[in-house]
């Protein structure tokens, strides 16, 4: 079975590291913006896991983007 392609387009769970593939940005700063509140984007701990909604970095995609 062939894994489905992490996309923007699919409303999905993904970690850090995809979520920083997907905004393209480092995982570090992913992490600071989480720890210190300087950046807000929605996530969700399952356990010690963190997550984020494909839809949620959507979101913060749309309002960030400059028209």
């Amino acid at each position: 079975m062939k894994l489905q392609e992490l996309s923007l387009d699919l409303d999905t769970l993904t970690d850090t590291e995809g979520a920083s593939n997907l905004l393209a940005i480092p995982t570090a700063t992913l992490i600071k913006w989480r720890s210190t509140g300087e950046v807000r984007i929605p996530y969700v701990r399952i356990g010690r896991q963190i997550k984020y909604r494909t839809s949620d970095l959507k979101a913060f995609i749309e309002t960030s983007t400059i028209k």
